[in-house]
């Protein structure tokens, strides 16, 4: 019955969305040709650009921006309980340019709000990688408010505020492409061992991001560990800034090739960190025992092996593959991008691993993953992205009759236009949550996407 009621008031949304900006299409028609519904899906987003006030915000240094997907899954073998859920979350920022507003060479400001609906499916099945990667507890969320400043000749750059940790650290451009959230955005192992902003938590941080040059980025940020941030009574609007809580401490080193189109070479990336947090840990066999201080590294690299024609981009400048993050910065961190990435056509191979040796306070001890992604294998449909992966997790040995959790992810990006996607997907849990008590459960379902 919660699942009958969220998912009319997700169709009720979409109908009454697509209709204002079918309206608007209609009298925007003269933007692109040819006119009517067909054009409609080739702009730049679902509600044009207001009839010119868009583009003229933007020259003045003021971007809005919106995004709503959902996820909509069942289990019907294996699990704790079959059921058929739909999750969505909803974005709304705004990225305020003060070098064009006032003449303030290189600096920014952007905020972010967030809006989520809808139930687990992860908590009926009982497994610990949650299939739904846009699924978060609560409703509203203020989100980040990062006011950042670019300085030598935008290869170094600072950022205070409300930061997330989750948009530079621990991921990888491409697990934007699986529903599992156990890579998309980041490791959730990771996230379980530590406290680690991301998604729609925003802590008190700063960030340094130095890029003498297209190919390398190196960046540190400190934030403040208070996981009462996390509270969804709290909707992200929790400032006080309690330091006796400790601190997280992250770093990582990236180094991208062949990222340019003329370079006309196999694209590819790695990167390397690691961090440490300084709060106190709970034992997990002795809760009345603790440890101050945790740690854990991580690595992700991606390689393209083979390469077919690189497609024309559609997206904003600073999603292209060569763009600064003196140029990313500027705008609000998007977890889901409806933009297809600015590659070419061909296929990939990439690998994550994440390790977290201490084991008496660390729910997972490391997780590796893997997979293949093949943007264009049909011809005609050179924007479309087929996704593999696979992620493993390995529990505490502390955990009693708690092993490893193996997902296996299979499926297709139908690129619709520019600001809409839908993708069919196919989960399959092999021990849940590392037990075997649990049947290994299948999961389908699908992803879909609107840019406002």
């Amino acid at each position: 019955m919660l699942f009958r009621k969220s998912f009319q008031k997700f169709l009720i949304i979409i109908f009454l969305t697509f209709t204002i900006s079918f309206v608007n299409a209609e009298e925007n028609s003269a933007q692109k040709e040819p006119s009517g519904f067909r054009s409609w899906f080739d702009w730049d987003t679902a509600t044009g650009n207001w009839n010119g006030y868009r583009t003229e915000l933007k020259n003045k240094g003021v971007t809005i921006s919106s995004t709503f997907t959902t996820d909509v899954g069942a289990n019907p073998i294996g699990g704790l309980k079959k059921s058929l859920i739909y999750s969505g979350f909803f974005d709304v920022s705004v990225d305020l340019d003060f070098e064009k507003m006032a003449s303030l060479k290189g600096t920014a400001l952007t905020i972010s709000n967030y809006l989520a609906s809808g139930q687990n499916l992860s908590a009926k099945i009982g497994n610990f990688f949650g299939v739904q990667e846009i699924y978060t507890a609560g409703n509203y969320f203020f989100g980040e408010l990062d006011l950042s400043q670019s300085l030598m000749n935008d290869k170094l750059v600072v950022e205070i505020g409300r930061l997330f940790a989750g948009d530079v650290f621990a991921l990888s451009d491409l697990w934007q492409y699986y529903v599992s959230g156990g890579i998309n955005g980041n490791f959730a192992s990771l996230q379980a061992n530590v406290f680690f902003p991301v998604f729609n938590i925003a802590a008190w941080a700063a960030r340094l991001t130095f890029q003498p040059n297209k190919n390398w980025q190196i960046v540190a940020g400190i934030y403040n560990a208070d996981g009462k941030v996390k509270d969804p009574d709290e909707h992200g609007l929790y400032f006080k800034l309690n330091t006796n809580k400790g601190y997280l401490a992250i770093s990582q080193i990236t180094y991208k090739h062949h990222q340019k189109k003329e370079d006309n070479n196999l694209p590819g990336s790695i990167s390397l960190g690691g961090y440490y947090q300084s709060s106190k840990f709970q034992y997990l066999s002795d809760s009345s025992s603790y440890r101050r201080g945790n740690y854990g590294f991580y690595a992700v690299l991606d390689q393209m092996i083979y390469r077919g024609d690189w497609p024309e981009f559609f997206g904003p400048s600073h999603l292209r593959s060569d763009a600064s993050y003196a140029e990313r910065v500027k705008h609000s961190y998007r977890r889901q991008v409806v933009v297809p990435k600015d590659r070419p056509m061909g296929l990939t191979a990439w690998f994550g691993g994440y390790v977290a040796p201490l084991e008496k306070i660390n729910t997972q001890l490391y997780q590796i993953t893997g997979g293949l992604l093949y943007q264009g294998l049909f011809s005609s449909r050179n924007q479309d992205v087929a996704a593999f992966c696979f992620i493993l997790g390995k529990f505490s040995d502390q955990l009693e009759r708690q092993g490893s959790e193996t997902v296996l992810e299979l499926n297709y990006r139908f690129q619709i236009g520019p600001w809409f996607y839908i993708t069919p997907d196919l989960q399959y849990i092999i021990k849940p949550n590392g037990q075997t008590n649990i049947p290994n459960a299948l999961v389908l379902g699908f992803e879909s996407s609107i840019n406002f």
